[in-house]
């Protein structure tokens, strides 16, 4: 089940602006040592680098943990091997996934010459605090366009 879904959309000339006017440290508190060698060693590391600030923020959306107290860029990382890109998480990151049930975490990186985005699914057996699950017989109503009627079965439930 879906506990969460985060995603960040970044212009890459802006985000490099800042890149340039931070320097170094920006880099050192944002990525790992991994990510940074990893973007560097890319034909364009702008790019890298911008699509992994997004995989980021997406995925503290996804954990509803922007803004947490103790959280650390550095808490999401970005994996890249062979295969597709996985997020690795410590700290505030790990435990909130903990704490939500969080199973499995999709990351999709995208960019073009202009822009990068990612987008971050949370999967796990619980749903998230406060929401209910819905099920899928249920969902298949409302695109008919009975919503009293879903109100209704959803009353008695």
């Amino acid at each position: 089940m879906i506990v969460g879904v985060g995603f960040d959309l970044e212009d890459i000339a802006d985000f490099g602006r800042t890149m340039d006017q931070s320097g170094e440290p920006f880099l050192n508190r944002v990525y790992t040592a991994r990510e940074i060698k990893y973007c560097q060693s890319q034909p364009h590391a702008r790019q890298s680098y911008t699509a992994r600030y997004c995989a980021k923020e997406a995925t503290m959306k996804a954990l509803g943990i922007a803004r947490a107290e103790g959280l650390k860029w550095k808490d999401v990382e970005v994996v890249a091997t062979s295969g597709a890109p996985h997020l690795r998480l410590t700290g505030v990151a790990a435990a909130a996934a903990k704490r939500l049930g969080v199973e499995r975490l999709l990351v999709s990186l995208s960019h073009s010459r202009s822009m990068a985005g990612a987008i971050v699914v949370a999967e796990g057996e619980q749903p998230a605090h406060g929401t209910r699950r819905i099920p899928p017989k249920r969902l298949a109503n409302s695109k008919s366009g009975k919503r009293g009627s879903i109100k209704k079965k959803q009353a008695r439930s």
